[in-house]
């Protein structure tokens, strides 16, 4: 039974690829625009807000100072720094090491997997929904869902810090820096590749037409936002539906991510004890949270 069900899924992925690839070759001039777009989102938003932190974070790791550093609280402190998906890189880094069993590297990945308070208040509150007190309001639902989120997946503490962790040798420095961008470039690079597959993949979904078949725009915006989240986010700006669904919809947006970050995230926790439909019902769950807070805050306080 397991094997007949790889066997259909590897054949739908197989599929799902191939037909991705003849629409590119049909259609060259929209997957060379959602390219473009790709590539400008890289390089104006993800590089300036995620390089430097990479390179920070890699070269704590090598040198050792990173494990006199918090399992629990590091991940989450640095990835409201800088946003998606460092919370997984560093939470990923800390399991290579034997830091953490699966159970405790499940719960950290619980709260610690959400963007920076600055992507939340100035591009989406500010930027797409032209108010500031609803990006604050998406950022107090964004970080209050990821702290009830972790609830429901409490890890144990069976496996206790690693004294044993192998380090570089500090008296070159300079090496350790330089190994730390590499390592850096490549982590940015993969990002890049997802948000480009993801924002081609939603351009060929609005061209085929499929989402004129969704009963309202809102619904089509919430479908690329399931994506890629700041399309998607973007999508809804533009609706005519009230603030007050715009939001409690971005929220869900912010908090879910879309596929795109699921992506990122699974590339940063590659030989981890975690799967990606884990990290799917995760994040699931924190979008559904986060857009239940959003509306409370919305309809009692605001």
């Amino acid at each position: 039974m397991g094997f007949k069900f790889m066997l259909q899924k590897n054949k739908l992925v197989t599929a799902g690829a191939i037909g991705c690839c003849i629409l590119m070759v049909i259609f060259p001039e929209l997957t060379e625009r959602a390219s473009k777009e790709a590539i400008g989102l890289w390089l104006n938003a993800v590089v300036p807000c995620l390089m430097p932190f990479f390179i920070a974070s890699s070269f704590l790791r090598q040198t050792g100072i990173a494990t006199k550093l918090s399992p629990g609280i590091y991940p989450l402190a640095m990835a409201v720094l800088s946003g998606y998906p460092m919370g997984a890189r560093i939470a990923g880094d800390t399991y290579r090491e034997g830091r953490l069993d699966g159970k405790q590297l499940e719960q950290i990945l619980s709260y610690s997997m959400v963007t920076g308070p600055a992507f939340i208040i100035g591009s989406v509150g500010v930027g797409f929904l032209g108010s500031h007190q609803m990006g604050i309001v998406l950022a107090i639902s964004h970080y209050a869902g990821a702290m009830i989120n972790s609830l429901f997946y409490h890890g144990s503490s069976s496996k206790g810090v690693s004294q044993g962790i192998a380090t570089r040798r500090t008296d070159r420095y300079y090496d350790i820096l330089t190994d730390a961008i590499l390592d850096s470039f490549r982590s940015i690079g993969l990002i890049l590749a997802y948000i480009m597959i993801f924002m081609i993949a939603g351009d060929l979904l609005q061209f085929s037409g499929l989402l004129r078949l969704m009963p309202t725009p809102e619904m089509a915006a919430v479908v690329k936002g399931f994506m890629e989240m700041t399309v998607g986010a973007g999508s809804l700006a533009a609706c005519q539906c009230g603030l007050a669904v715009k939001t409690t919809l971005t929220s869900f947006m912010i908090s879910f991510g879309g596929l795109s970050v699921l992506g990122q995230s699974m590339s940063m926790l590659g030989g981890c004890d975690v799967s990606f439909g884990k990290i799917f019902i995760m994040k699931l769950s924190h979008g559904l949270i986060s857009a239940i807070i959003t509306f409370t805050i919305i309809a009692f306080v605001v």
